[in-house]
């Protein structure tokens, strides 16, 4: 089999990558290892739930270009997520405008940084009053949930990026897809064979041998030739070698591959009979506000991160936390992260976990970083990370090249980031096509 282009992975960067380069005319063949495309995307059908339940990504975050453009053109419906955030302190529940107001200091005095170092250089540095102190801990709870980073690795100069590529995009504002992520996924799939691209399903590449201008890719006992390669898959699999490259890769690619990180997210979706939450009297709330419940955070909880499916009022909580929290917890098994999702619930709520027994439905739960195919959740900057994460995108001989959330400056981490370092890796390799 033969193909002007063969991409490794059909998760989002993939997709959008085999859609552009049929369009360009090129013919395209994807090799998948999982049964579907999508890769960390992930959503699951309840029979029981009107509201897809996501296992991998939910979030559209802020309103990238390229990613509503895909949507508009695939009449995919959206919409807008609650930006309320509450947080939990001294047991009252308050609304997080101090919360927010701390941690957006912190990020406005960092942006303002211009020596790289770690995020936890960086708070070290800043004045021990009580304010700072717990302003340093909003940051860190921000920080290494929604980077999924440790902040002794995680670098300034990174989240500077991070924070500017969301600053363009309008990324204090998030969507959801109302028939999930997949329907995305899906969409593209049909968009890429209806220009020829075809699927190897359950099929995962071991070895790439390569010379300039042609690449043989070995899957089990077959073998797979192409002008050109794109390799999709997340950074975790190119780190531990699951890929072989012969000849090997230059040596400032395998530099950046060992340097970079990969982060690790725990995420729980508890469904329950009905959403009780919406009954209860809090301290410091009063029961109209608890129906309009988004997000909440409690520091002290295993699980810190909660949300609710507002602006829909399905009876669906989800648990999030990231970085070292999360590489620790999912060493639990599933029975004991349930019993510490309760917990949680219980120390945020004040009720007891028997009483959540009463109303939970099921628990929801895959384990990013026990996924041979995935290993961890997504990449983020260590510290000099952002020239190793242009080094990464770089082709190699005009035959070689690379996408992935990894590789898309200020967006790493994101579906759109992904979708758009696609759509990047596709213009490299439609222009050095003859």
């Amino acid at each position: 089999m033969t193909s002007d282009v063969i991409i490794i992975g059909a998760g989002a960067s993939g997709l959008a990558a085999a859609r552009d380069l049929g369009k360009a005319g090129l013919t395209v063949t994807i090799v998948e290892a999982r049964s579907r495309v999508g890769g960390r995307i992930f959503t699951h059908r309840d029979e029981q739930l009107d509201y897809p339940v996501e296992q991998g990504p939910e979030f559209i975050h802020g309103k990238s270009p390229e990613m509503f453009a895909l949507i508009n053109e695939a009449q995919l419906k959206f919409e807008e997520v609650t930006g309320r955030h509450w947080y939990v302190e001294n047991g009252q529940l308050v609304k997080s405008r101090e919360f927010w107001t701390e941690l957006d200091r912190v990020m406005t005095e960092l942006n303002h940084e211009v020596h790289d170092q770690s995020l936890e250089s960086y708070l070290e540095s800043l004045p021990q009053d009580e304010i700072s102190a717990k302003a340093k801990q909003i940051a860190k709870l921000y920080v290494e949930g929604f980077h999924a980073g440790a902040i002794e690795k995680i670098g300034t100069n990174g989240l500077i990026a991070a924070n500017e590529g969301a600053d363009s995009i309008d990324g204090n504002r998030s969507f959801h897809l109302l028939d999930g992520y997949e329907s995305l996924a899906h969409w593209l799939k049909e968009e890429a064979e209806s220009l020829g691209a075809s699927f190897l399903f359950d099929s995962q590449v071991t070895k790439i041998e390569w010379t300039s201008g042609e690449v043989r890719v070995r899957v089990g006992d077959r073998e797979i030739t192409a002008n050109k390669a794109l390799i999709t898959v997340p950074l975790s699999l190119l780190k531990i070698g699951t890929i072989t490259f012969d000849p090997t890769l230059p040596a400032t690619k395998v530099e950046a591959i060992n340097k970079l990180e990969m982060g690790s997210a725990l995420r729980m979706v508890l469904t329950f009979t009905q959403p009780f939450w919406e009954e209860l009297e809090l301290p410091g709330m009063s029961k109209e506000d608890l129906s309009q419940l988004g997000f909440i955070h409690h520091a002290e909880a295993p699980l810190p991160t909660w949300w609710s499916t507002l602006p829909e009022h399905e009876p669906i909580l989800v648990a999030w936390t990231g970085g070292p929290n999360a590489e620790r917890l999912l060493k639990l098994s599933e029975a004991e992260l349930s019993d510490l999702a309760l917990k949680s619930l219980s120390q945020i709520f004040g009720v007891e976990v028997s009483m959540l027994r009463t109303y939970l439905a099921k628990i929801y739960f895959h384990n990013w970083d026990n996924d041979p195919l995935t290993r961890g959740a997504y990449a983020y900057l260590p510290v000099g990370g952002i020239d190793y994460q242009l080094t990464l995108g770089r082709p190699v001989d005009d035959t070689l090249f690379f996408a992935g959330e990894a590789t898309c400056l200020g967006h790493i981490g994101t579906v759109h980031g992904a979708i758009q370092s696609g759509q990047r890796a596709a213009r490299e390799i439609i222009t050095a096509s003859p």
